[in-house]
């Protein structure tokens, strides 16, 4: 997973940081997580936006936004509030695709 990567909450635009949580003893899950205090947004590289929830799998949106070079869920990169745009970005290593 890469590290290198800042991916915004795709709730309110915050910077999301990347975390480690324990699945078992042998694995950990690799994501991204909102810093806004009250917000439980995560993204994962293989997912995409995701809210966990307790003992529940993930429910994945269907219109999550996929690179159509690598077919993987696109990263909110950046928000210009005055012209309104959101930028996504493909979190392959290398990949310049945009949306």
């Amino acid at each position: 997973m890469r590290i290198d990567i800042l991916p915004l909450c795709d709730q309110h635009y915050r910077t999301m940081e990347f975390s480690i949580a324990p699945h078992n003893f042998n694995y950990s899950i690799e994501y991204f997580r909102c810093t806004d205090k009250f917000c439980h947004r995560c993204f994962s590289e293989s997912l995409g936006y995701v809210t966990p929830i307790k003992d529940a799998p993930p429910l994945v949106s269907a219109n999550q936004r996929r690179c159509e070079k690598h077919g993987r869920p696109m990263f909110i990169s950046s928000v210009d509030r005055q012209r309104n745009v959101v930028r996504f970005a493909c979190p392959e290593e290398g990949c310049r695709e945009e949306a």
